[in-house]
């Protein structure tokens, strides 16, 4: 009879590096971290020393009252024996945002300044009172180096002290123009800054430090808001390399130094309380005689609209210099327009498609989507230049199922981009396998005038460069 061998199963989870398994924690709510402490002698007391805090009142269903909420956090952060703090997270919800609850926020602020954490998320969820920020954040948080705020109101009494800032995040409806600017003033080493504000109808940005911007001015409103009050963006940034602007377009978008700038981004939404291409007309033109510099451009679907309509009225200039082109949020029923568009971009090296069938059903009353006809690209009757995608290498496509209206546009893609070298033709969320096959045989019946071309089929893609 065989002997029995007796296996030794070893503390896996110990073997992990400190570092990795901070990470780990850092991506879990700290509750959860604590109840990690059973799977590992090692990790027993490991979560009283680990420098990551991560405390999340709304990931856990029955975890969602802050009364116990506060218990959990405080009783936490009396055990916890680290040397110091990287990463300190709260998130919270607002419905009893009462003493004593905002005096314990306010601790958790200090515990984390006192500890010197360098990063901050401080982020109230399901608005129903707002929480202040307390003034010693802004003026004795010196080791601070990402801050995060969502929902929270900012009202600075005083000097704001983020020499080391390198990223701020603020998304409020309670925070105002002069605020940001003593911010902005007040951060030398700012780098990354992300702006959600709302119905800011003026605003202006200034820093010499600043390498990416991503400013969205929203409304708290599905309808019924004035965009005309919305009256004037400015941005002096020197050098600033990537921008993103989005939400209500301003009357003026005034953008006096941006000549570092690769990469800009616009989406701007149509909104149901105005209607009228050219209010956008004149932002856009704004916005695109101080980007013609930039090599890299993304424009959501409303953009295109306006734009394509521009181009058939001669009232947009050539976009010289820009070499990728990615075109989101898209429905490309009205193909010829978006082809149109892209005579502007004469040195075009890579084009991204990025479409949303949802936008096709509403040029039609048809509920059902559009299907595709292989002749409709035969009423494509534009006078197109010899530059027309003759610097095309690389097209990337994202295809829902059920919208064929994308097919007409890329007939024309392979039509004229003599030296395409790559098509990746992909699909976005789940799709049948006879509908890939059918997409596929169709993509393959189409003239191509680049001999080397190559398509490449796959069952899920990212659109991003």
């Amino acid at each position: 009879m065989n002997k029995s061998k007796s296996i030794k199963t070893g503390d896996r989870p110990s073997e992990l590096p400190d570092s990795l398994i901070f990470h780990i924690f850092w991506l879990l709510p700290m509750r959860d971290v604590v109840r990690t402490t059973i799977l590992s002698k090692h990790w027993r007391n490991l979560w009283t020393t680990i420098p990551c805090l991560n405390f999340d009142n709304y990931s856990i269903h029955e975890f969602d009252t802050n009364g116990r909420f506060r218990e959990f956090v405080n009783r936490a952060l009396i055990f916890w024996r680290g040397i110091k703090i990287q990463k300190f997270k709260i998130n919270f919800f607002s419905q009893d945002l009462k003493e004593p609850f905002v005096s314990d926020i306010d601790m958790w602020v200090r515990f984390a300044k006192d500890n010197k954490a360098e990063e901050l998320y401080l982020h109230q969820m399901f608005i129903c009172q707002t929480y202040s920020v307390p003034q010693y954040l802004f003026s004795s948080f010196s080791s601070l180096k990402v801050l995060s705020l969502k929902g929270c109101s900012l009202k600075i009494n005083g000097n704001v002290r983020w020499n080391q800032l390198k990223s701020l995040t603020i998304d409020s409806d309670e925070v105002d123009e002069d605020v940001i600017n003593q911010v902005l003033c007040s951060s030398p080493r700012l780098e990354e800054c992300f702006l959600t504000l709302y119905e800011m109808r003026n605003m202006s940005i200034r820093s010499s430090s600043l390498k990416k911007l991503s400013f969205n001015n929203s409304s708290l409103y599905e309808s019924g808001h004035p965009w005309k009050d919305m009256d004037e963006l400015r941005i002096w940034t020197p050098n600033l390399e990537a921008l993103e602007i989005s939400g209500i377009p301003y009357r003026r978008c005034l953008l006096k130094d941006v000549s570092s700038l690769t990469h800009a981004t616009l989406k701007f939404h149509a909104h149901n309380s105005f209607s009228g291409n050219d209010f956008l007309q004149e932002t856009l033109m704004q916005v695109f005689a101080a980007i013609k510099h930039v090599e890299n451009v993304t424009l959501s679907d409303w953009c295109i609209e306006v734009l394509g309509a521009m181009k058939e009225k001669s009232l947009l200039s050539t976009m010289a210099n820009v070499k990728f082109l990615k075109l989101i949020e898209c429905s490309f029923v009205e193909y010829e327009l978006i082809a149109g568009l892209l005579e502007t971009f004469p040195r075009l090296k890579m084009l991204v498609l990025d479409q949303d069938a949802t936008k096709a059903v509403q040029y039609d009353d048809d509920p059902e989507p559009r299907k595709f006809d292989a002749k409709s690209h035969l009423n494509f009757q534009t006078n197109l230049p010899n530059s027309f995608l003759r610097q095309l290498r690389e097209v990337k496509v994202t295809w829902e199922e059920g919208d064929d209206s994308i097919f007409p546009l890329i007939q024309i893609v392979l039509k004229y981009a003599s030296k395409l070298e790559k098509m990746a033709f992909g699909v976005k969320g789940t799709v049948s396998s006879n509908s890939l096959v059918l997409a596929s045989q169709k993509l393959l019946r189409m003239k191509r005038s680049s001999p080397t071309a190559e398509l490449i089929f796959c069952e899920s893609w990212s659109s991003s460069p």
